[in-house]
């Protein structure tokens, strides 16, 4: 199992509001990915959810955004 955050460093003040997205500072969402590929996300903001996904190549196909700057970082080192 993996842990790791999301933080999207891009002004969203255009296609967002303060209950749906963080200052870039802060992390967006945290998730799990666990050792069969599940992941796991629960937003961090005001108007926060949980997700399921069934690989972490689904949930970045979704949340990945390059246009917002996201940036992944991974708290746990370990490799599956």
């Amino acid at each position: 199992m993996k842990r790791f955050r999301m933080y999207r460093k891009a002004d969203l003040s255009k296609t967002h509001n303060e209950n749906q997205a963080n200052p870039p500072e802060e992390p967006q969402f945290e998730g799990v990915l666990f050792s069969d590929g599940v992941v796991v996300v629960k937003w961090l903001t005001k108007k926060s959810s949980i997700s399921i996904w069934n690989s972490f190549d689904d949930m970045m196909a979704i949340h990945g955004h390059p246009e917002y700057e996201s940036e992944l970082e991974w708290i746990d080192k370990v490799d599956l």
